[in-house]
């Protein structure tokens, strides 16, 4: 049996920090595509002479589309999807070749991923082993244009079993707090503009306080993020501040209206506001059991 060959995929934009790491990491693969989306510092030169084609792309507010860039351009028989500040060990990639050639009928794999947060592994609060389907066939799957989407792939799906260093490490290197609160600052304003786009609006204060305890919680204590120390709490935090600045954002798109000014005041005690979320986590529930039942 020929040996299956290997399209990486790899979108950028302003990652010279991150962008050899990622590609060398790569080397392995039979192709090397960059999708750069107008890169302003030196991505292309620090990429030029690790990739096999580089494809320029004007900026758009997600990867999805540009990720099909890529896609359409590859050559090989299976594509392989990595961001740039993603590395794929020895380990993977020798476990994926030997995957697909003992079940060559499969049409994509699930990988699991190890998330990092200033340099230090954060499997509870980040997830692991939060699988993501980086692997398909070639022509068999692209993503749709939304934030956040995994690919749409037809065939037989496969997840690659959770074994030592056999997982795409996601760690974006020399972070700083800052870095981090402004890629969720970033991110937040794409799914709030999506959400509009959607036909969705700001649900109100109680939605938006709702939506980051709800986040911290499950971070911190459902996933056990405090297994992970300082680490696993700035980061549980910070998916909380990512969940409230969506919201805040709904409401910016909103014009700042002042309907919801009344509802704000009538949260002005501790005891107030501990009964509000109460009735506000049980109308949730309510609504979820009722859409489990209707189905």
């Amino acid at each position: 049996m020929t040996p299956p060959t290997f399209s990486a995929v790899v979108v950028a934009r302003d990652e010279e920090r991150n962008i050899r790491g990622c590609l060398e990491s790569l080397a392995w693969c039979h192709e090397r595509i960059l999708v750069d989306m107008e890169s302003c510092d030196r991505t292309r030169e620090v990429a030029a002479d690790l990739v096999t084609r580089l494809v320029p792309q004007v900026w758009v507010p997600h990867m999805e589309f540009a990720r099909n860039r890529g896609i359409e351009a590859a050559t090989c028989d299976w594509i392989l999807i990595v961001d740039a500040d993603e590395r794929i060990p020895a380990k993977l990639a020798h476990r994926l070749r030997e995957y697909l050639e003992a079940d060559p009928g499969v049409g994509c794999i699930w990988i699991p991923r190890m998330n990092f947060c200033f340099g230090l592994p954060v499997p509870n609060a980040g997830g692991f082993p939060d699988y993501q389907l980086r692997c398909f066939r070639r022509g068999a799957g692209e993503y749709p244009d939304r934030l956040h989407s995994a690919p749409v792939v037809e065939g037989r799906a496969a997840y690659l079993p959770v074994r030592e260093d056999e997982w795409i490490v996601h760690d974006r290197q020399g972070v700083a707090v800052t870095d981090m609160v402004l890629k969720f600052d970033t991110y937040a304003e794409k799914e709030a503009r999506a959400q509009i786009v959607d036909g969705q609006s700001f649900a109100g204060p109680l939605a938006l306080l709702w939506s980051g305890l709800s986040a911290f919680r499950f971070r911190f204590w459902t996933a056990h993020g405090y297994r992970d120390g300082m680490a696993g709490l700035v980061l549980s935090v910070l998916f909380a501040f990512y969940r409230i600045e969506v919201e805040a954002k709904m409401w910016e798109r909103s014009g700042y209206g002042p309907q919801w000014d009344r509802d704000v005041r009538r949260l002005r005690s501790g005891p107030r506001l501990t009964a509000a979320l109460a009735n506000e986590g049980i109308r949730r529930l309510w609504k979820r059991l009722r859409a489990s039942r209707s189905r």
